[in-house]
């Protein structure tokens, strides 16, 4: 009870609409016989980092993690870098670093298969100028700062030799902390996936923006 009036909370900060969203999406909880799920796609083309944060970093340091550095963060809990991470960059995955001296300020990972795991095996197919951007991490005592929409930024500087000129991501349609952040980070919203598990069956449904599906038929790797 209380997380469901934290819920409702939150939602009441973007006003009678997000209120009644909120109501509308609890509602499809609650189909009868099945789970639900639904996930909204979104796309960086732009970064638009806050001038505050380009200045407070102009003595930081980003790159790709290494295999040693990864290691290394895993040894220290407050890095939220797990055997699960070391597993994606085998898997080939990447992590971008931001660093001030000997300091971690934070990182965000990304991956460029050409497939993408959103839910129960389906699988989005993504255009070969898009690269999946998750798991962005800022260490407590830099927060504040929107260090996240620069290393937006910075993971585009370091792909684009490899052809990549936008980031894809998704969230939860009750994630509204998410939302609201991947908002002001300029992403836009580009699609829906829907889910339902019933009765032993699984029913999908997607819309998307054309120019960011591809009609190429993959065969791998696949990120899930």
């Amino acid at each position: 009870m209380q997380k469901m009036a934290k819920a409702f909370d939150k939602a009441w900060q973007f006003g009678v609409g997000g209120l009644l969203t909120h109501i509308a999406r609890r509602a499809l909880a609650f189909v009868p016989g099945g789970k639900v799920s639904r996930y909204f796609l979104i796309v960086l083309d732009t970064p638009r980092p806050a001038p505050a944060a380009v200045l407070a970093a102009k003595d930081h340091t980003f790159r790709f993690a290494t295999l040693e550095d990864l290691e290394r963060l895993k040894q220290k809990p407050e890095s939220h870098i797990y055997e699960r991470d070391i597993a994606s960059f085998r898997n080939g995955c990447r992590c971008l670093l931001q660093i001030h001296g000997e300091a971690l300020v934070g990182y965000t990972w990304i991956s460029s298969a050409p497939l993408i795991e959103i839910m129960w095996g389906f699988h989005f197919n993504m255009p070969d100028d898009m690269v999946y951007n998750y798991n962005g991490y800022t260490a407590p005592e830099y927060r504040g700062t929107a260090y996240q929409g620069l290393r937006h930024l910075k993971v585009l500087e370091h792909t684009r030799a490899e052809g990549k000129r936008r980031l894809l991501g998704y969230v939860d349609h009750m994630n509204y902390k998410s939302l609201h952040g991947v908002r002001k980070s300029g992403y836009q919203r580009i699609g829906v996936v829907r889910g339902v598990n019933r009765n032993g069956q699984l029913h999908f449904s997607i819309s998307v923006d054309e120019s960011c599906w591809a009609a190429a038929i993959r065969s791998g790797p696949i990120q899930s």
